[in-house]
């Protein structure tokens, strides 16, 4: 009977010990955990994570720096550098500060890592400055550092590779075929430039023929209507749009005065345009006065930042329009490409 549970209790532990030879091959095998650091100087805590602990020779480490502290602390984050160590930084992403907690925010720093060669490499320690915003002494910052941390960078080539072998000859590489003389190629492309050059000026030909013809001149009077009926529709004397109003008002009547009695009415000033239209002569000579009233007014407007009523308003575009229809002649036209260099 003792013989039959000893062997039961030595059955009992053979099987405790494989149970434990297992778990110990499981942890061996599963991957390397996350490297983190936590440092704390009173109320600021650091964070340092590495997304792996071994990383491939041509593969990128992500490395996060975060500092979480009170919102009257102000804290700045390590400069930026093209190396940490034996890694190059491919890049790095400063954020914050943002809320993360009551009374608390948060600053990060997110690098991009690679490495040039394999081995254990060691990240140095990074340093990160923090001080009240309260206080007036530099000698105020206080200070945190990580600890250096070491990641593991493996080749992808196996152990025993040796890069220095020579390797085998490749097989032999059948020769291409010897290509035609190359004045062929330039006969071929001077002829498909020539057809280019043909079916371009053909096209041009064509679209010249089919050109629609250019408006008929209209009379010059007809043209100043329609330019205050489409400015009587912008509605700018209900909008009190004073500036706008009197600046294209203005303009109107200007070119039309230009088109119909050939003065240079644009380019003058009040003064110069009442002085020409006296030597003018005619029908302009009749309406010097009505214009002169006009053009002033749309000077106080302009430039003495007169602002008139809408009625105002109103009476100045009715004299514009009836200056317009009293001085109207059919003969005299404007090209239309004239009025499209104008407008």
């Amino acid at each position: 009977m003792w013989h039959t549970e000893i062997k039961k209790f030595n059955i009992g532990l053979v099987a405790v010990g494989v149970m434990l030879t297992a778990a110990v091959q499981v942890i061996a095998q599963s991957p390397n955990p996350e490297p983190v650091q936590q440092k704390v100087l009173d109320s600021v805590r650091m964070t340092l994570e590495a997304d792996r602990q071994t990383i491939g020779v041509a593969d990128r480490l992500r490395l996060t720096l975060s500092v979480e502290a009170p919102t009257d602390i102000t804290v700045t984050l390590p400069e930026a550098a093209d190396t940490l160590g034996p890694f190059r930084v491919q890049s790095q992403t400063p954020t914050g500060p943002s809320p993360s907690a009551p009374q608390t925010q948060q600053w990060k720093l997110e690098y991009i890592l690679e490495a040039d060669a394999a081995g254990e490499l060691t990240i140095p320690a990074l340093r990160v400055t923090f001080r009240r915003q309260d206080a007036a002494e530099a000698a105020a910052s206080q200070h945190l550092s990580t600890d250096p941390l070491t990641i593991k960078v493996i080749s992808v080539l196996p152990d025993d590779a040796d890069v220095t072998a020579p390797q085998d000859i490749a097989p032999p590489v059948a020769l291409l075929r010897r290509g035609l003389p190359p004045w062929i190629w330039i006969v071929a492309a001077g002829l498909a430039g020539l057809g280019v050059a043909i079916l371009i000026g053909w096209w041009y030909r064509r679209r010249q023929r089919c050109r629609i013809a250019p408006a008929p001149p209209l009379p010059a009077h007809v043209l100043a209507l329609q330019a205050l009926h489409r400015l009587e529709q912008q509605n700018l004397i209900g909008q009190q749009q004073i500036d706008a109003f009197y600046v294209q008002l203005s303009a109107i009547l200007r070119r039309y005065v230009e088109w119909r009695f050939r003065l240079r009415a644009p380019e003058q000033t009040t003064e110069e345009f009442l002085a020409a239209t006296l030597t003018s002569g005619g029908l302009l000579t009749t309406h010097r006065d009505s214009l002169r009233t006009f053009l002033q007014h749309c000077d106080l407007v302009k430039f003495a930042r007169h602002e008139p009523t809408a009625d105002d308003m109103q009476r100045t575009f009715d004299s514009a329009k009836a200056f317009v229809n009293q001085t109207a002649d059919d003969q005299v036209r404007v090209a239309a490409d004239a009025v499209g260099a104008e407008a």
